[in-house]
């Protein structure tokens, strides 16, 4: 078969596979469980991502898919009333030119109210994203909660002709002159144009629309959900002074947890002691206890989080999960070992660390999956005895599972590894009249399994190379001859996980083996882990991934390319002018190049401060920093471009905010300069290159960057 069809046959089969956004359980009982999920698929043939909806029933034996999947791209967020008797929709539709947004509650097999949001002109577009979006229901099922921008006044050029004023006076124009070119922050990255949050409640009683008030002017509500009374809700607050920085993969920004009631009674639940970050409060089932997570605003951008308690009645605050001296029951993985307990961080590119529904029965116990040394793993955690309890839902390091919703003792888990793409499970948890039994389980499949074609021939292993921790991945054939990619995670403070990954299974398909390393700085090992890295980036990151590979002659005697992608990026860009004779060729996707030039370009230029070591709010200007200058320039790969000699193909969005494109280009031009063979491929998108149109392009010309340069020598 040609190269070039190889390629595109092994994306078209990876591609295929859908992606779990949502899954809630709409009846449950001993016998039986219904549940309703949400998924997104690429069709390529279209160039875009469709969204459909499906809902299975199962006796915990077989499942039956109830009704064929129906395509929901045009809705952005929709819940479930608690009795199920209401169904909430937003909907977004092109009207001529405009965008508009509607909001739709169905009953009884029908539509009964339909509000055109944009026609009513309360306030701005909707956030459905995973920072802000907000749907729920209060619990006597008359109001709904979201978030949308504020409205804002329209504006005008200073002068323009007008009709004549009206015969009786009165001007009813609220149009402002001179404002029109009024700049203001956003929330960076994927949230561009989202400015200014406000909460919003829908009465469907009355069929009112009303915008909450006395929410400071300083802080912007996010991820809301409705106190036990129904008489007010509870959020995330963003504190946004002395300025916005980038929200998307950055759970490290000052916040707080406040409650707000209908009629406008503002309170700050969480502690003002200290600059906090905090994210996902909970109520428990019934409305006794108020949990969230909670670190340390400021520093690294993702980091382990304590679990907070708070005592709906009393207001008392107590830490459930601290960060030290954690206590592990029922983990035993065979007679002889037990499993570690690394902390709680969040997921992020997966799904939330605690579900919307999060609580078993007994009100003092909660289900979450949290990353555990590059694999997902599932927890029961008692809030009063604080004790943590691992889920043997699958064997440790085998495959990555996901907790979505939780009902009547009942779990949807979403399940996938490297290997295998993702499927939904429901599972029974066992109790007495004392206590839940979690060594004792039932796993139940409620969606078709996928399989990777020639899966038996691949491989998925876990290693110990830092600490005795669990910090490589190795994926691919089980051949050891074929060409081995090295691939560092983004973040730096992400992790390298072993659930599935269409792009990685694509160049495995192709014949390639992938290398994860979990270097210091990586989440899921321990905060002082992540912590290791700061004021060693460009140093310690790049020595632990190369010493990693030269750890198994299997893997170092192999023909070596590297991709990674931003925090990825500056690492593959690190290590081919750190050591030029060892890799054949690089892809780098948005990669970070030049730390200098980053900080004043970025949506997050406390990132730069931060990672080289210096407190950024003690930092104004890089002009008169003449320490923090030359610090950011010995760590930026720029550094060691001249030594470079891989060819390098660089790919770059437009529209990125986090690392933008300047970044790649000068990279670039210092390439060309050295005489070493390098391409740019510009992208209309942003940071993660994730449209389809860019994911198939970017990945293709990957491949065949890399075929290229392994099958033939190159000179400079």
């Amino acid at each position: 078969m040609d190269p070039l069809d190889k390629v595109v046959a092994a994306y078209r089969v990876t591609a295929q596979y859908p992606e779990l956004i949502s899954a809630r359980i709409t009846n449950c009982s001993k016998a039986s469980v219904n549940v309703h999920s949400v998924w997104i698929q690429k069709v390529l043939e279209r160039q875009s991502v469709t969204k459909f909806r499906q809902t299975v029933f199962s006796d915990y034996k077989t499942y039956t898919l109830t009704s064929p999947p129906t395509d929901i791209t045009n809705e952005l967020m929709s819940t479930h009333s608690k009795s199920n008797k209401y169904f909430c929709v937003i909907r977004e539709l092109e009207s001529g030119n405009k965008i508009k947004h509607y909001l739709e509650v169905w009953a009884d097999c029908s539509l009964i109210k339909n509000y055109d949001l944009s026609a009513l002109d309360v306030h701005g577009k909707i956030y459905a994203d995973t920072e802000f979006g907000t749907l729920e229901w209060s619990p006597d099922e008359t109001k709904i909660v979201y978030i949308a921008e504020k409205k804002v006044q329209n504006s005008e050029p200073f002068y323009k002709q007008k009709p004549k004023a009206p015969a009786d006076g009165v001007d009813n124009n609220d149009t402002v002159p001179g404002k029109e070119y009024d700049w203001s922050q956003d929330w960076g990255e994927q949230l561009v144009g989202k400015i200014t949050p406000v909460l919003v409640v829908c009465n469907i009683k009355t069929d009112t629309i009303d915008v909450l008030p006395n929410i400071p002017n300083d802080v912007n509500p996010a991820t809301a959900t409705w106190t036990p009374d129904g008489k007010g809700v509870v959020a995330i607050g963003h504190k946004i002074t002395p300025r916005k920085l980038g929200l998307i993969y950055c759970v490290n920004s000052p916040s707080i947890v406040f409650s707000l009631t209908l009629d406008g009674q503002y309170d700050v639940l969480s502690s003002n002691s200290e600059q906090l970050c905090v994210r996902y409060p909970r109520f428990n089932l019934n409305g006794t206890k108020l949990v969230w997570l909670e670190r340390l605003a400021g520093g690294p951008h993702n980091s382990c989080f304590k679990m907070i308690s708070f005592n709906w009645s009393t207001k008392e605050i107590v830490t459930v999960v601290g960060f030290d001296n954690q206590i592990l029951h029922n983990t035993a993985v065979d007679q002889n070992e037990n499993l570690p307990f690394y902390g709680l961080y969040d997921l992020l590119h997966h799904s939330n660390i605690l579900p919307r529904n999060c609580w078993l029965n007994d009100n003092k116990t909660l289900v979450l999956s949290t990353p555990q040394g590059g694999s997902i793993h599932t927890f029961a955690i008692n809030t009063e005895s604080k004790v943590i309890s691992y889920l043997p839902i699958t064997k440790p390091f085998q495959e990555s599972v996901c907790v979505i919703d939780v009902c009547n003792d009942v779990l949807v888990c979403y399940k996938s590894s490297l290997n295998k793409p993702g499927q939904l499970f429901a599972i029974k948890l066992l109790s007495t009249s004392e206590a839940y039994d979690f060594t004792n389980i039932s796993i139940h499949e409620i969606s078709p399994s996928h399989s990777l074609p020639n899966c038996d021939n691949f491989v998925v292993e876990h290693g110990h190379t830092l600490y005795n921790k669990p910090t490589t991945i190795f994926y691919g054939p089980k051949n050891n001859n074929c060409p081995l990619i090295i691939w560092p995670h983004g973040g730096p403070h992400l992790s390298s996980l072993d659930s599935f990954r269409a792009d990685i299974a694509f160049f495995v398909q192709l014949g390639f083996a992938v290398l994860f390393i979990n270097y210091r700085g990586s989440t899921g090992l321990g905060k002082d882990y992540v912590e290791s890295l700061i004021s060693k980036i460009g140093d310690y990151d790049v020595k632990d991934i190369y010493n990693a590979l030269q750890s198994n002659p299997l893997w170092s005697n192999r023909k070596l390319v590297l991709f990674g992608g931003s925090h990825g990026g500056f690492l593959v860009t690190h290590l081919s002018g750190q050591y030029p004779s060892v890799f054949k060729a690089v892809c780098a996707l948005n990669p970070v190049t030049d730390l200098i030039t980053m900080f004043g370009s970025t949506d997050i230029p406390e990132w730069t401060i931060t990672e080289a070591g210096y407190n950024f709010s003690e930092v104004d200007s890089l002009a008169n920093s003449k320490d923090i200058l030359m610090k950011l320039a010995d760590c930026s790969p720029c550094k060691n471009v001249h030594k470079v000699q891989a060819p390098t193909l660089l790919l770059l969005g437009e529209k990125d905010l986090r690392v933008p494109t300047s970044q790649g280009l000068a990279y670039y031009h210092l390439l060309k300069k050295n005489g070493v063979i390098a391409r740019v491929l510009m992208y209309n998108d942003c940071h993660p290159l994730s449209t389809v149109t860019a994911d198939m392009d970017s990945l293709i010309n990957a491949a065949l960057w890399f075929i290229k340069y392994l099958n033939s020598d190159f000179e400079k």
